[in-house]
């Protein structure tokens, strides 16, 4: 079925591709693939899963863009307003990052109607940690900026390794299937802006972000198993750096080599309540936790850190709950999966030769500070 100007055409994916076991590189679990024909040319339309992708490698950067990534459960119709992800890299000032591009097809339909730039995530990685550095959204007045400055802003404040560490995802360093690790991080929080590069670095760092990350292999919403970095880190931690503390909320993501971020997950704490819909983790997972978005999660479970026991992941009345147990002082709460997106649909580009590359030009120069 053709939905017009975008050629909606969601492919079924439902081919697993084995794990590989070579160390990690990061990178690769950043960056979607494009799939090569026999002569060594992108196939426009066809991504990793498709039993015509014999070969595939990342994304080249100006390369045109045969796919771009959907959400699954979200059917893909001309009367509503469409959004797609891409993870590409991009180079500024001889620095290159990964950027999390979230585009709006608002008329789906409507040949001609352009695509709107909604939202950008700035990811990257050092010599051990891979990271979010920072975000850009659309809004009013050139939109809304976002990126914590960490401890990194001490060797060089004119750097954007001020953001270097800002929301840690994992240390990738020889990650092993079955790996769990953790380390707690600290920064001073810029939810909705950016400091200079320049600007003195703070004089102290109060946010303290428990990180947890492993690897291995899940199975998708679409039937693909493919191998995965889980990053599941807690808003906050407790003094001695092993058991999440006060922590109400925590947003678990999935990186793999073929598409970069492919999967999100919104946990929350029972007793943490939204203030503005005045509703408790319990009611937020009956209302916006869907089986048909996202498969079940990944179970990570056991003495995960010196301070912290996971319980299985349990199910009822489709809602999926996890006990977290606090060692020291013997404290537990249910955990509660209250949203999810899997971006494992694959939609074909608008140009049958591929789509132009993506533009940073929305968010403004200042969003290049991120490559400072």
């Amino acid at each position: 079925m053709s939905l017009g100007r975008a050629g909606l055409i969601a492919l079924a994916l439902g081919a697993a591709l084995p794990a590989r076991a070579e160390p990690v590189d990061m990178r690769d679990y950043m960056i979607q693939d494009v799939c090569l024909d026999a002569t060594g040319a992108v196939r426009p339309g066809v991504a990793p899963g498709d039993p015509r992708c014999t070969e595939h490698r990342d994304i080249r950067e100006g390369e045109r863009v045969p796919y771009h990534l959907a959400a699954a459960g979200v059917p893909l119709r001309c009367d509503a307003r469409q959004t797609f992800r891409d993870n590409v890299p991009f180079t500024r000032n001889n620095r290159e990052r990964v950027v999390g591009f979230v585009t709006i097809d608002r008329k789906p339909c409507v040949s001609g109607d352009p695509w709107v730039t909604a939202y950008l995530s700035v990811r990257w990685f050092d010599d051990r940690y891979a990271f979010i550095m920072g975000m850009w959204t659309r809004g009013a007045e050139g939109g809304r900026y976002g990126g914590g400055v960490t401890p990194s802003c001490d060797a060089d404040p004119a750097s954007s390794e001020r953001y270097y560490r800002n929301w840690v995802l994992a240390d990738y360093r020889n990650l092993a299937n079955g790996e769990v690790g953790f380390k707690v991080f600290e920064k001073r929080g810029q939810l909705l802006d950016l400091s200079r590069p320049g600007d003195p670095c703070p004089a102290a760092y109060p946010n303290r972000i428990l990180a947890l990350w492993t690897r291995g292999d899940f199975t998708f919403t679409n039937g693909q198993k493919l191998n995965a970095i889980i990053s599941h880190p807690y808003s906050q931690a407790d003094r001695a750096g092993l058991a999440p503390g006060r922590s109400g909320q925590m947003e678990r993501t999935y990186w793999t080599r073929e598409f970069g971020q492919t999967r999100w997950e919104n946990w929350k704490r029972e007793d943490w309540v939204n203030k503005k819909l005045g509703k408790a983790a319990p009611e937020l997972a009956e209302d916006y936790f869907r089986a048909e978005y996202c498969s079940p999660p990944y179970e990570l479970k056991g003495e995960v850190t010196p301070g912290l026991i996971l319980g299985p992941i349990e199910q009822k009345d489709g809602i999926f709950t996890q006990l977290a147990t606090d060692k020291a002082t013997g404290e537990a709460h249910r955990w509660y999966l209250a949203g999810c997106q899997e971006t494992t649909v694959i939609v074909p580009p608008a140009d049958p030769a591929g789509d132009p590359y993506p533009s940073l030009e929305a968010a403004g120069e200042r969003f290049l500070d991120l490559w400072k």
